[in-house]
């Protein structure tokens, strides 16, 4: 089977929020798409679509599942390398030739976010994928797009504006960009990325994609315009970055766990982390068009 000629994927956690998503993608784009499920799961797939329940701690289990398949997508929330090295090493077995591994994260090329906690298995697990594509066993994908561009990241007050209570959040003086995903924007970029037009040139590689460049200040115009107010009417809240990822590491580096969120921000607005990675993002590669101001202001009523 030619790199370039993707048919057959497996799909873990078909029936999430984004592997939902990543199903209608793939499917609509002509793969031939089986649900991995775990054997206990009562969740439906789409009618069309083959769904195979193991034990998914199971190599042998696995490995049958996924013998005839070219492709192996994890769309697993919170991804453990203990768990994610069983299907990987069952997709090495079956002679599986792409893996996609579950990041959907923001930046994971620079040496400080790969010191952050809430990414450590995440690049424990790419690091055991390169090691596996480094002797041969198999070639690995994944795709990254920044912060989920959501209701709950973008509209309740933690990072920018709260439209109900006329509040807004503003890290390091709300300017600062970071580039942000629809979950079908991120659908379409595991998609793009499996395609034959682009299959060889992200052999190995992590692909970066969003829909909108944003900023804090920026989602609180929007917000501001979506429910016919001002950005002066929204009460400012203050943070600094440094003084926020300062404060998580002390804690972290005592046992508590309570300041683990705020390294998101610190993934997102800190200096050096590149929450803004568009530069390098295979938009223009894959035809990805940004979201323009209606579409923005649209999605954002659709919140508010």
């Amino acid at each position: 089977m030619s790199a370039t000629a993707f048919r057959n994927v497996a799909l873990l956690g078909a029936t999430g929020n984004l592997g939902s998503k990543i199903l209608r993608a793939l499917t609509s784009a002509g793969f031939n798409v089986t649900a991995i499920q775990r054997a206990s799961s009562t969740n439906k797939v789409a009618q069309s679509t083959k769904s195979v329940k193991v034990d998914l701690s199971s190599h042998s289990q696995l490995t049958s599942a996924f013998h005839g398949q070219d492709v192996v997508v994890s769309a697993v929330p919170n991804p453990k390398l203990i768990s994610e090295r069983v299907w990987i090493d069952a997709a090495v077995s079956a002679g599986v030739e792409r893996i996609v591994l579950s990041e959907f994260s923001t930046n994971l090329e620079t040496k400080l976010s790969q010191q952050l906690p809430i990414v450590q298995d995440k690049v424990e697990i790419r690091s055991y994928a390169e090691t596996l594509a480094a002797t041969g066993k198999i070639s690995w994908t994944s795709v990254n797009n920044g912060p989920f561009m959501v209701k709950y990241v973008w509209s309740n007050g933690w990072t920018g504006p709260n439209a109900k209570k006329k509040l807004t959040t503003y890290h390091d003086g709300g300017n600062r960009i970071v580039c942000t995903s629809t979950l079908e924007r991120i659908a379409e970029g595991v998609e793009k990325a499996l395609s034959a037009e682009h299959a060889a040139a992200t052999r190995n590689k992590p692909v970066y994609v969003y829909s909108a460049a944003m900023s804090e200040r920026r989602m609180t115009t929007l917000t501001a315009k979506a429910i016919n107010a001002e950005p002066a009417d929204f009460k400012e809240r203050h943070v600094s970055v440094e003084a926020m990822t300062a404060a998580a590491f002390e804690a972290v580096g005592r046992g508590d766990m309570s300041k683990m969120m705020d390294f998101y921000v610190t993934f997102m607005y800190g200096e050096g982390y590149r929450g803004d990675f568009r530069d390098y993002a295979w938009n223009e590669r894959f035809g990805l068009e940004e979201l323009d101001e209606g579409d923005l202001v649209r999605l954002v009523k659709s919140w508010v």
